[in-house]
């Protein structure tokens, strides 16, 4: 007889074909990077503590996370440090990813930079800052589309594999149709996607897509940069070195909370909190692999990893699901 699975920890999901077996609840480490403005621009997630920070890490490990995104931008390379601390502490053997291609030049505005020489030059301060000599996952972060379709980016990364330094490569994005060119390009392992109850519209192409040619789909920002936490209100004022605070001006976050406000059913007596109901809803596609939310207390993991556990959707509830998704299309639809 086999014995029932453990649930305490999060079920293991190959991600694509890269033989990586990864928790399907991971840790998005952007938050921890630090809250940072550069040239009048916030770029994080508001102020951390990195004590704290690795504290989340230890708890995230603790529980059975396997695999942390992270990119040498988050935080000028902060958040990668982080990382390979909490490396040497941690009880099981840990996927790490990262990303490359925006450049952090303070005081100076971002830029982006996928010329071959760079990507060698950051991988290697890649490595450095995490503790490895191996990146799991090499991904391109957020290329605009004729970075995607050259094919000296790809023979890069190639070399990069075989010298040892990566063992996969993949690419973040924000528009799906970036990343259904990356598959027509037919090089990349991995997409990193804007997947949430918000934001559906990789269900449209890219995920039957992806299934088909055996291409991990990582659902990145799966709590709608924590509005389907349900912890904040309509008043709520983010901080200045937080990027939301541009993102989600008053009358913006008033919009995004009613559209939130459709799924509180999902969290009413079910034994889910929203944010574990939302982890939930990210992983029903057949090519996700994980969901990467952001992590920056040892509580937030808890309740993130939590999902693993949580109870699945009824068949009425994913009806309702659909049928609260096609009144947001109506409402979004009505004439301004």
């Amino acid at each position: 007889m086999e014995s029932a699975p453990d649930l305490s920890v999060p079920r293991r999901r190959p991600l694509g074909q890269t033989g990586l077996k990864v928790g399907e609840v991971a840790f998005g480490a952007w938050a921890i990077g630090g809250g940072t403005v550069l040239n009048g621009r916030p770029l994080g997630f508001g102020s951390v503590d990195d004590e704290e920070s690795l504290a989340a890490l230890a708890k995230a490990f603790a529980l059975g996370v396997n695999f942390v995104d992270t990119a040498d931008a988050y935080g000028a390379g902060h958040s990668e440090t982080l990382v390979g601390r909490a490396l040497k502490q941690s009880p099981l053997r840990v996927h790490v990813a990262t990303k490359v291609g925006n450049v952090r030049r303070d005081p100076e505005p971002p830029a982006k930079n996928f010329a071959p020489e760079y990507i060698r030059r950051a991988c290697d301060r890649s490595l450095h800052r995490l503790g490895v000599t191996c990146i799991d996952l090499y991904q391109l972060h957020n290329p605009p589309m004729d970075v995607i379709e050259n094919r000296e980016t790809w023979a890069t990364l190639r070399a990069l594999k075989d010298q040892g330094k990566i063992a996969h490569y993949g690419i973040s994005i924000g528009a799906a149709e970036e990343g259904l060119r990356a598959i027509e390009v037919g090089e990349v392992e991995t997409i990193q996607v804007v997947y949430n109850l918000l934001e559906r519209s990789p269900e449209e192409k890219l995920f039957e897509s992806a299934d088909r040619h055996g291409v991990g789909i990582i659902a990145r920002v799966p709590l709608a940069s924590g509005l389907l936490t349900g912890k904040y209100g309509p008043g709520h004022v983010f901080e200045s070195n937080d990027h939301r605070r541009n993102k989600y001006p008053p009358d913006k976050l008033a919009a995004a909370l009613q559209r939130v406000a459709r799924y509180r059913f999902l969290a009413e007596g079910t034994g889910r909190t929203l944010a574990q109901a939302a982890l939930k809803f990210a992983l029903l596609p057949k090519p996700v692999a994980c969901v990467i939310p952001g992590g920056k207390t040892a509580k937030q993991v808890a309740e993130n990893v939590g999902a693993a556990a949580a109870p699945d959707f009824t068949e009425a509830e994913r009806e309702a699901i659909e049928q609260a998704r096609q009144e947001e299309l109506k409402e979004l639809a009505k004439p301004e």
